[in-house]
């Protein structure tokens, strides 16, 4: 009886790690500021529907307060596994950004994306200092709560 009890066991624990995808950093897709725009405007095909695009921040939310990409959720990376599949339900594809360049939040929550089972998922080359740089719009009111979902798609931000 008791190795019958430990065989359902590992096969429980067998199905359950298979639930998730597995990823590496060769799975991270980078993309420049104006390249995310094209993308989130791109056209899903002939028989596709609108597409939905998202812009999410993995960082803190008193660093999304300070100055985030207009229309992106805060969604922190601690509560990303949690949370991802209610706040980004009806989006289709995934732009996440960190500050900089060299900021590891940006690549491990894409890659957290992929591993819970989303698509279309981009990370932002540069963070949000090349998104700054290269003239895109940001919002940057400290005062601001973070937005818990947009009404409608929202990588609108074009440049001014």
């Amino acid at each position: 009886m008791p190795s019958r009890l430990a065989l359902v066991v590992v096969t429980l624990v067998a199905l359950a790690a298979g639930c998730t995808r597995k990823t590496s950093d060769r799975d991270v897709v980078f993309l420049e500021p104006d390249q995310a725009l094209a993308k989130s405007h791109e056209s899903p095909g002939l028989f596709g529907g609108e597409r939905r695009p998202v812009w999410v921040d993995p960082r803190t939310p008193e660093h999304y307060a300070e100055c985030h990409i207009a229309g992106a959720i805060s969604l922190p990376f601690p509560r990303m596994s949690a949370e991802a599949p209610v706040v980004l339900r009806g989006y289709d594809m995934f732009f996440v950004y960190g500050t900089s360049h060299d900021d590891t939040i940006a690549k491990a929550a894409s890659k957290r994306l992929m591993e819970l089972g989303f698509d279309h998922v981009y990370t932002l080359k540069g963070g949000l200092e090349k998104w700054k740089a290269d003239g895109m719009e940001v919002v940057t009111d400290p005062t601001a709560k973070p937005a818990e979902a947009p009404a409608k798609g929202a990588p609108a931000a074009k440049k001014p």
